[in-house]
Order: structure tokens, then sequence, then C-alpha cells
């Protein structure tokens, strides 16, 4: 529902948007176990979808992945708050 929600706005604006199928005998299906959605338009931007209220945990994943690569990727978590019907867009970089 979220990752949906997300793909609709993305695209509205103009984005290309990629994720990895999910498939029965993969048990991760992220982009490099950390991200949910790569999108591009211009630009290169990688999402990690969750809920409002795990927005904070999901930053803290997608920074110590990019220490660990140590690269300077757009990251962005997206926080989906369900009493307003939005997202809450938290950039992440080093």
């Amino acid at each position: 529902m979220i990752r949906r929600k997300a793909i609709e706005i993305l695209e509205k604006d103009g984005y290309r948007v990629w994720y990895p199928p999910r498939v029965k005998w993969i048990k991760e299906g992220d982009i490099w176990s950390v991200f949910d959605l790569m999108v591009i338009n211009g630009g290169l931007r990688f999402i990690q979808l969750t809920t409002l209220s795990n927005v904070s945990a999901r930053k803290k994943k997608v920074l110590k992945f990019l220490l660990k690569c140590n690269t300077k990727i757009k990251a962005e978590v997206w926080g989906y708050d369900k009493k307003k019907r939005k997202f809450k867009i938290v950039e992440v970089s080093l």
C-alpha cells in the first residue's frame, strides 16, 4: 500500500520508478537490503519507505549503509503518515 502510493506520486512528478520484484525464494526484496525504490528523472534517487513512526530507525539504517560504502548517493526516507495520508520525506546524506 505504501509503495503503491509513493510510486503514484513519483510517476505523477515525471520519475521513472524501479523496485526489485518480490520473489518467494529470495529473502530480501530490497536494493542492497536497504532501499525500496530507485527513481530517475535527471538524477538518481534511492528511497526507503516506512511508516511515520519508523522514520528515525530507517534513517539510521540508511546512514549506516552510506558510511559503510563511503558513498554520496541521494538517499531519502519516506515515512507515511496514516492520519494525514501523506509522506514525510527526510533526506539522508554523509
